[in-house]
């Protein structure tokens, strides 16, 4: 086991090798929505818009098996992975030290020569806490209000940023599938 550290954080590197035994993929759409109604009096009135949006959610569930009987369940979701049975898989997460488990943020498919990223947790651990916290506590400054504005937008677009480059980084440098012996 390997360590990673990110935003001077230390993750255990961890992963495992196998053969798809069993792969399903299922589709669930969460659908919201909200409006309409209105009202009217003596001949005059209006009515809202309706706004509906729906969402789909992939969930792939696949068995990997190490030939030596040890088997792994990854159950994914939103990464809509492209494996089927006897293709060989690698699948890495980091776990921050201290817990006992944490988010798949690599899987290389072996046979396909493809390998899919969780780009939005890669880019959730590059962010401070920190960096947004001063970045909302500006309103609280005796400042103007365009100025606030400005410094706040300012702190909310480099704390983005941040997550961005800092996956873009830890994905170009081949760390995470290297320390797996991809």
């Amino acid at each position: 086991m390997s360590e990673i550290v990110i935003n001077n954080k230390p993750y255990d590197h961890r992963f495992f090798h196998g053969e798809v035994v069993g792969a399903t993929k299922q589709l669930e759409t969460k659908v919201s929505g909200g409006g309409g109604g209105g009202g009217t009096f003596r001949g005059t009135g209006y009515s809202a818009p309706v706004s509906i949006k729906s969402k789909t959610i992939t969930h792939d569930m696949i068995h990997l098996s190490d030939g030596n009987g040890a088997e792994h369940a990854l159950r994914l979701q939103d990464w809509d992975l492209s494996a089927r049975e006897s293709h060989r898989l690698t699948a890495v997460w980091l776990v921050k030290k201290g817990k006992k488990e944490g988010p798949y943020v690599a899987i290389h498919n072996h046979t396909l020569g493809q390998t899919d990223y969780n780009e939005r947790t890669l880019a959730k651990m590059h962010r401070s806490v920190w960096i947004l916290l001063a970045s909302l506590a500006v309103l609280l400054l005796p400042l103007n209000g365009t100025v606030k504005v400005v410094l706040m937008a300012v702190g909310l677009a480099y704390w983005w940023y941040r997550g961005i480059s800092g996956r873009r980084n830890l994905i170009a440098s081949g760390k995470l599938l290297q320390l797996a012996g991809v």
